[in-house]
């Protein structure tokens, strides 16, 4: 089980690595890649998995995954956005996906 929960996460990491670079490769011009938001659904969903793992435990911090849970969610919704409206994409929306992904990051290493 040990294992299984390793690779999850190191899926979940990479997928917010990517998520979080190709924004950065876009940041200039504000034409996101699909990748991004791809990206982000695939460590939404890996985090949901990693979830669901640790509560079997019974030794899960409850309130430390649900922010998680909700920055995810809000990093990958405006990923979709930013996906959608390209160049049009406010700047709440646009400056908001990196900063919920570096917020996610830090809760996950520092709480």
């Amino acid at each position: 089980m040990s294992f299984l929960i390793s690779l999850i996460v190191v899926l979940h990491m990479i997928c917010w690595a990517m998520a979080l670079g190709t924004w950065v490769a876009a940041a200039r011009t504000k034409e996101p890649n699909p990748g991004m938001a791809h990206a982000a659904a695939g460590a939404l969903v890996f985090g949901l998995v990693l979830m669901i793992l640790v509560s079997f435990g019974g030794d899960a911090n409850q309130a430390k995954l649900g922010v998680k849970f909700l920055l995810a969610l809000v990093a990958t919704a405006f990923a979709f956005v930013a996906k959608n409206r390209r160049a049009e994409t406010p700047d709440v929306v646009w400056f908001g996906i990196p900063v919920a992904i570096v917020a996610n990051i830090v809760i996950a290493v520092f709480v």
